[in-house]
């Protein structure tokens, strides 16, 4: 792949991604504008613009060889125990940190909240591990310094396209972009170490759903985020740490040129 193709493909599925994230958002604030507050109404916006996403990230994935190196293409997944630990420590987590969770308002919603939590994992996984970090990799090669350069590249740009909700406050913004940073370096290293995508899709899915359990049925309303003072956020970010320890340790630990780089 040349220079020209690489970039030309990326800035294209940037584009592409930033497009349907900001037409989502326009189209819930114009709910909004409209009062239309339905929880079902806004989730099935978001659900449908993941599955947007899904198909684009699909389509460039296929389209540059990247069914291998992404996870996608048959392949044996190995270490398969070190997905235990983001999985057990975020649920733990955000069963801690999350508010009384309402009956009420769960289980009449609680099918269309899994399907939410599952296009989610799909969307974010493939988009930024699926398609960014994996072409990255494809187009830098396999070494150990380039798969470390990728990864660490897909998760910052997965940490700042977090800035386009901001309705958390500076504090609270410049948290989710850590966050979300942290946890992409974690999920990055274990899709080139373990091969496969789907484990970490399921993983991602369960997060979520526990993550936003507090939520579910509300009001749109009720939703919108307060500003998150400095003590919170810096409290959220050391609560993330691990994860960036974690992935940290799995990019020392572990081999990651046997990242395989093939077309499709």
């Amino acid at each position: 792949m040349t220079k020209k193709q690489f970039w030309s493909q990326l800035i294209l599925f940037v584009c592409a991604l930033l497009f349907i994230l900001i037409t989502r958002e326009y189209l819930l604030y114009l709910l909004i504008s409209k009062k239309i507050e339905s929880y079902i109404i806004h989730t099935l916006v978001n659900v449908c613009a993941n599955l947007v996403l899904i198909a684009v990230s699909l389509f460039f994935i296929r389209k540059n060889g990247l069914l291998q190196v992404s996870g996608l293409k048959k392949r044996k997944l190995k270490k398969w125990y070190l997905l235990l630990f983001p999985l057990l420590y975020l649920v733990l987590l955000n069963l801690a940190i999350i508010d009384v969770v309402s009956i009420d308002n769960l289980l009449p919603n609680v099918f269309i909240f899994l399907i939410y939590s599952i296009s989610i994992g799909f969307a974010e996984e493939l988009s930024i591990r699926g398609f960014i970090q994996s072409h990255f990799i494809n187009y830098l090669g396999n070494t150990k310094k380039n798969i470390i350069a990728s990864v660490f590249a897909s998760s910052l740009f997965f940490g700042v396209i977090h800035l386009l909700n901001f309705d958390s406050g500076l504090y609270g913004e410049l948290t989710q972009v850590l966050y979300a940073t942290f946890i992409g370096i974690m999920f990055g290293f274990l899709l080139v170490i373990t091969k496969r995508i789907y484990p970490l899709i399921i993983v991602h899915a369960i997060i979520d759903f526990v993550a936003d359990l507090d939520v579910v049925g509300l009001p749109i309303k009720q939703k919108i985020a307060e500003a998150t003072s400095l003590e919170n956020a810096i409290l959220i970010t050391l609560l993330a740490l691990p994860c960036l320890i974690y992935g940290l340790f799995l990019m020392k630990k572990y081999k990651l040129t046997e990242a395989t780089v093939s077309n499709a």
